[in-house]
C-alpha cells in the first residue's frame, strides 16, 4: 500500500475489529492490498465500523508524528476517536524501515502497529491491530522468553515481495513487543550501546524511559525487536530467538 498523492483511505471492517478476542492463539492479519489497508476482524465488545487512514501533514517528519495524524476510528454509533502523542508506545527506525506501536483509542489492552518505509518521505505500508489477552490462562510461548506469560500473537508481511519484512507481535495486558525479520539494514548511525547476548550474538540496543529497541545481523537478515519494555527484557527475548534460517522463526520450539 502506498500513498502517492494526497488522499484519504477508508478501511471497512466488521463490528468486532480491534477488540480483544484474538485469544491466546496465533492470528494472521491480512496484509494490505495495493491501494488500501486491510485488517483481519477479531471479535469483541467495541463495535468499530471503519478505520480511516489519512494523509499526514507536511510537518509530520517522523513515523511517530505521522501515525497519530493518520489513524481515526469510527464507531457504529457515529463517534470517532484518534490517538495522541501520549499514545505512542514505541517508535523504532532502522535504515529505511520503521515500526510505530500505538495505544489504540479504544482503551487498555488495545494496540495498533503501523509499518513505514522511507522513500522521499515516510510512507505507511501496513496497519496491524493487536489486542491483549482476555483470560489469565498461560499462553504457549514455544521457547520464547517473553516478559509476560499470558499474551496474544499476530504476524504480518509488509508487502508481496519475496524478501518483504515480516513482523510478529506479542501483546500483553500492559505492553506489546514486535519481533521483525528484515532484509539486511545498515547499522544505526545514532549512538547505540553494543551488547553481547546470552547466546553470544552481538546486538545494538537503545532505550528511553518509555521504550526500548534491539537489533542484530543474522546472515543476510536483520532482526529487530522493539516495545514499551526495558532493554533488559528485549535482551532476554532476543537470546531465545531461533536463527532466521529456521522454519519456525522466531520460535525456538516447533508447534
Amino acid at each position: 500500500m502506498r500513498f502517492t498523492k494526497s488522499m484519504t483511505t477508508i478501511v471497512l471492517i466488521s463490528s468486532c475489529v480491534l477488540s480483544g478476542c484474538t485469544m491466546e492463539t496465533k492470528e494472521h492479519a491480512v496484509k494490505p492490498s495495493a491501494e488500501i489497508v486491510s485488517v483481519k476482524p477479531t471479535k469483541g465488545q467495541n463495535e468499530v465500523e471503519e478505520i480511516l487512514i489519512k494523509e499526514p501533514s507536511v510537518d509530520a517528519d517522523t513515523p511517530g508524528k505521522a501515525s497519530v495524524e493518520q489513524i481515526q476510528l469510527t464507531y457504529k454509533n457515529g463517534q470517532t476517536a484518534v490517538p495522541t502523542n501520549d499514545d505512542i508506545l514505541s517508535e523504532v527506525i532502522l535504515g529505511q524501515k520503521a515500526i510505530v506501536t500505538l495505544q489504540s483509542p479504544e482503551g487498555p489492552h488495545h494496540y495498533i502497529v503501523l509499518f513505514y518505509e522511507q522513500s522521499d518521505r515516510w510512507i505507511l505500508t501496513g496497519v496491524l491491530p493487536a489486542t491483549g489477552p482476555v483470560t489469565t490462562e498461560r499462553s504457549e510461548s514455544r521457547g520464547l522468553k517473553l516478559p509476560f506469560s499470558t499474551f496474544t500473537t499476530n504476524e504480518m508481511s509488509w508487502s508481496d515481495a519475496e524478501d518483504a519484512p515480516i513482523t510478529w507481535t506479542f501483546a500483553g495486558k500492559e505492553s506489546i513487543l514486535t519481533v521483525s525479520k528484515l532484509p539486511q539494514q545498515p547499522m544505526d548511525s545514532k549512538p547505540s550501546e553494543v551488547v553481547t547476548l546470552a547466546n553470544g550474538i552481538e546486538a545494538y540496543v537503545h532505550e528511553t524511559k518509555r521504550e526500548a529497541s534491539l537489533f542484530y545481523q543474522d546472515g543476510e537478515q536483520t532482526v529487530l525487536l522493539a516495545g514499551n519494555v526495558s532493554v533488559d527484557r528485549l535482551k532476554i527475548l532476543a537470546a531465545s530467538l531461533s536463527p532466521v534460517t529456521s522454519g519456525s522463526f522466531p520460535y525456538s520450539e516447533t508447534e
